[in-house]
C-alpha cells in the first residue's frame, strides 16, 4: 500500500503499519510508523508516518487506513495532519 506521509516529503510504500507510544512523552503523544521492505545493515525499513496527540488518535488514523484498504484497492493514502 502507497502512503503519504504527514509531513507530506515522503510516498511510501508499506508492507505493515504500526502505533508506538514516544516514551519518555509526558504528553503520551504516538507515532505511526510503516514498515517498508528496504531493509538494510544500517535501516530497519521504518519511516515515521506521523505523529499524534496520544495512542488513541494514531489508532484512529490507523483505523482509517484500514477502512480505505477495504473500499480502495488502489490509489495512495494521505495521513491526516494532526500532530
Amino acid at each position: 500500500m502507497w502512503i503519504r506521509t504527514q509531513n507530506k516529503k515522503e510516498l511510501v510504500e508499506v508492507q505493515r503499519v504500526n502505533v508506538a507510544r514516544i516514551f519518555g512523552d509526558k504528553k503520551k503523544k504516538a507515532i505511526l510508523w510503516g514498515y517498508t521492505t528496504a531493509r538494510s545493515l544500517f535501516s530497519e525499513g521504518r519511516v515515521e508516518l506521523g505523529k499524534y496527540s496520544s495512542e488513541e488518535a494514531a489508532i484512529a488514523e490507523m483505523d482509517r487506513i484500514e477502512e480505505y484498504l477495504v473500499t480502495n484497492s488502489i490509489g495512495v493514502y494521505q495521513i491526516n495532519n494532526e500532530e
